[in-house]
């Protein structure tokens, strides 16, 4: 039979893939950064190791992918997590 009671989610092992506390502590470092180009981007969630990063335009694009690798060893210097890449996206408002 079915169960009545819901199914509590971990927000740190769902089917997804998302890391919901990995995100807001990389979201609070970035913030909180010195880079210069911090108030042309938003963070995303992180994905399978993966963090997601949406601008607004392509020159930040191109900014931020030549930067990632940097940007990985301070986000782990800082927060102690672990990034494989950085997937750097432009917003669905400016396609």
């Amino acid at each position: 039979m079915f169960k009545k009671d819901p199914e509590r989610i971990n927000p740190n092992t769902n089917t997804l893939g998302i890391n919901f506390n990995n995100s807001k502590k990389i979201e609070d470092y970035i913030t909180k950064s010195h880079y210069k180009w911090v108030g042309d981007v938003v963070t995303g969630p992180v994905l399978n190791d993966t963090l997601i990063v949406y601008v607004d335009n392509s020159r930040v694009k191109k900014i931020l992918e030549l930067d990632s690798q940097n940007l990985i060893i301070n986000i782990e210097k800082n927060t102690k997590i672990k990034l494989k890449n950085v997937d750097v996206q432009i917003s669905n408002i400016k396609q």
